[in-house]
């Protein structure tokens, strides 16, 4: 026996249960879907760094550098020079430079509706890479602080058509489900089986659950 990739999971919230099976496609990509095929995941993750203070959030505030308020659109992550930082979903590299006040820049654009904003985690590297791919919850770390803050932190932006909003409350889209000229029956013939362990698995816990229970007296 080893430890492994999660193959099949049932999961139950608030009497509604959820079930997932791990596939991947025709192209490689790996992921959690339901039994109709429609991904277990939202496009995006919620933030770029995990277990993180957050010291400025989306919205008007008083800028503690310029002294005068002003609106900030984003939520900036108090976080200590070296702190892994992830892309919160995958998308393309549309711009990566300075930015007047941002300092270093770099922006990502994840299909036409959504792009995300933050200060590169890395060094700027060539001109021609600035169109790499980024993928969700890839870690960098980041750097030190910029001229226009008060310590080490991330600013992250979330906007949806070109319009900011707050990456906190922002509704995420879902991920596409399993297009079907991917999977000709491969991912039912794939989820048929486990499905129906999982299935099998729930029958035997209820038939427990409801078995009479006999006191023995000693």
């Amino acid at each position: 026996m080893r430890n492994g990739d999660i193959i099949a999971a049932e999961f139950v919230n608030q009497g509604r249960v959820y079930r997932a099976v791990r596939y991947t496609t025709a192209d490689g990509d790996t992921d959690y879907y339901a039994p109709d095929g429609s991904s277990m995941r939202k496009a995006f993750l919620r933030t770029p760094v995990k277990f993180s203070r957050i010291s400025s959030r989306f919205g008007s505030r008083y800028h503690p550098v310029l002294g005068r308020m002003r609106d900030h659109h984003g939520v900036d992550y108090a976080a200590r020079t070296g702190t892994p930082i992830r892309a919160t979903g995958d998308g393309r590299i549309t711009y990566r430079g300075y930015n007047g006040g941002y300092g270093k820049f770099i922006e990502i654009r994840h299909g036409g509706r959504y792009s995300t904003a933050l200060r590169p985690p890395e060094r700027l590297r060539p001109r021609h890479q600035r169109r790499q791919l980024r993928r969700a919850g890839r870690d960098h770390r980041l750097r030190r602080q910029h001229r226009r803050s008060t310590g080490p932190h991330l600013h992250y932006e979330f906007r949806v058509n070109g319009v900011h909003r707050n990456p906190l409350r922002v509704e995420f889209p879902s991920v596409e489900p399993i297009p079907g000229r991917r999977t000709p029956c491969g991912f039912r013939q794939h989820a048929a089986p486990l499905l129906a362990h999982l299935e099998l698995v729930q029958r035997t816990r209820l038939a427990s659950a409801n078995a009479p229970h006999i006191a023995t007296v000693p």
